[in-house]
């Protein structure tokens, strides 16, 4: 079985709608890192979803999912 991973970031102030704060990555907001609809064309299939990083102690909170591949 052949496996890739792939990433998701996400960041709330990409919410803030022109409040952008300082050293933000916004931007970057919700932008898949792969194109996963090639790979699914391809005959992949996800193999497992997983949530790591991110800030609750403050008004931003950022973080990633990871995405697990297989075919």
């Amino acid at each position: 079985m052949k496996q890739k991973l792939v990433t998701v970031y996400l960041d709330n102030t990409a919410y803030a709608k022109g409040k952008m704060l300082v050293g933000s990555f916004a931007d970057k907001h919700g932008q898949v890192e792969e194109h996963l609809q090639s790979y699914f064309d391809d005959g992949w299939r996800i193999g497992s979803i997983s949530g790591f990083g991110g800030n609750s102690d403050s008004i931003s909170a950022r973080g990633w999912f990871a995405v697990v591949l297989e075919k």
